[in-house]
């Protein structure tokens, strides 16, 4: 677990992460919801695994299932994903 940790862990990574959060501004979403609605909007994803530490958090992991957000927007994210060098 340590070792995938430290693989996202990564400046370059957290660098991108920041990069994106104008694209969930956009779609007028947190962070975590814009994530969860990039992951759930593929077909062959059925569920997503998420953790929360307070009851308001798991309320909005759960409105991120039904978001319709632009898919031009997980588009910018992907590309931004993209630039990430491999570890």
């Amino acid at each position: 677990m340590n070792r995938q940790m430290g693989h996202w862990n990564r400046p370059e990574v957290i660098e991108a992460v920041h990069r994106m959060k104008p694209l969930a501004e956009e779609a007028g979403v947190s962070m975590a919801q814009f994530a969860l609605a990039w992951v759930l909007r593929e077909p062959n994803v059925a569920s997503a695994i998420v953790g929360v530490s307070r009851p308001e958090q798991l309320a909005a992991n759960a409105a991120a299932s039904g978001l319709k957000i632009d898919p031009a927007l997980f588009e910018k994210a992907e590309a931004i994903a993209a630039e990430i060098p491999s570890a």
